[in-house]
């Protein structure tokens, strides 16, 4: 085979391989005809794909993946969303949804930023937070960081925190007793401490020192 057969056989190849791209990219070869949704216990997979704006039929190579991920994004129990395709057919979205660790107004439901995200049904373990910390605060961060240092068990036996201010935070506990915890600092250590009181007799508890717990 000769040098001018050689490139005449791999300008074709590269022609062939050109108009394949072309087609597939003009035309829908690959079509999307399902979506697989994962991450989410809070949103239905509906509910993302609709948000996603992709639709079935539509051709899985042009999908706008940075679109799509952004639609589901806005999603208000959406934290975070990526799209990438699974050829042949398939869109595959990835979500993070938000943890509501706390809520207000019954409804209003707080993340770990301390950011107001959606109005739903407070989960179970999410704390009601009262006083007058505003969402976006670093009065409600501050409250946010004092729920989310309780682990999941004790969060349970809490009926709401009363954010006064900064240096003034009460738990108030379903079974009416009060934990005065004072600041958001040291709060690993007030959280071993806080379950300690809880095993313990007294209705009102002062756990602002974690080495000098008191009562009343």
């Amino acid at each position: 085979m000769t040098k001018k057969t050689i490139a005449v056989s791999v300008t074709g190849l590269v022609a062939v391989v050109v108009l394949a791209a072309v087609a597939v990219w003009m035309f829908p070869v690959f079509k999307v005809s399902s979506f697989e949704v994962q991450g989410i216990s809070h949103v239905d997979a509906a509910q993302v794909e609709e948000a996603s704006g992709v639709a079935k039929g539509e051709n899985l190579v042009r999908v706008d993946a940075r679109a799509a991920a952004s639609g589901v994004a806005r999603l208000p129990w959406v934290k975070s969303a990526t799209v990438s395709r699974a050829f042949p057919s398939t869109l595959s979205v990835e979500v993070t949804e938000h943890e509501a660790v706390a809520f207000r107004d019954k409804n209003k439901l707080i993340d770990a930023e301390g950011e107001e995200f959606a109005e739903d049904t407070p989960p179970e373990g999410a704390v009601e937070i009262t006083g007058s910390a505003e969402p976006g605060s670093e009065e409600m961060s501050d409250a946010v960081g004092v729920v989310a240092a309780l682990p999941q068990p004790l969060r349970a036996q809490v009926k709401s925190l009363e954010a006064k201010n900064a240096y003034s935070m009460i738990f108030h506990l379903k079974d009416d007793r009060s934990v005065f915890w004072g600041a958001s600092e040291d709060n690993a250590n007030k959280a071993l401490a806080f379950e300690t009181v809880l095993k313990m007799e007294g209705g009102q508890w002062n756990i602002s020192n974690p080495e000098l717990v008191t009562t009343k």
